[in-house]
């Protein structure tokens, strides 16, 4: 069953629903809050919304490398996978 939680992201509040207990849920958050610190640490970039695209393509090209990877019998890689595929799952399921 879904549960909901708050979290803070970009100094957003959102209420996430998730199966994922609420411990697992706020990794995801402090995951992506620390991406997104880093962008704004690297950029210029005053917009939110340019914060948060930037942040989702590094998130993605973290993705794809990783499965590159584990395609290619990286040891370990397919844990981190699995793992990077949890968090993107719960933040759009």
């Amino acid at each position: 069953m879904k549960k909901s939680y708050e979290v803070s992201i970009l100094n957003q509040k959102l209420v996430l629903k998730s199966e994922a207990d609420e411990r697992y849920v706020h990794k995801v958050a402090d995951f992506v809050n620390k991406k997104v610190h880093e962008i704004i640490a690297n950029t210029k970039s005053v917009s939110s919304l340019s914060v948060a695209i930037l942040t989702a393509l590094n998130v993605a090209d973290d993705y794809f490398k990783l499965r590159e990877k584990s395609k290619q019998g990286s040891p370990g890689a397919a844990k981190k996978l699995k793992s990077i595929i949890a968090l993107i799952d719960s933040q759009i399921g």
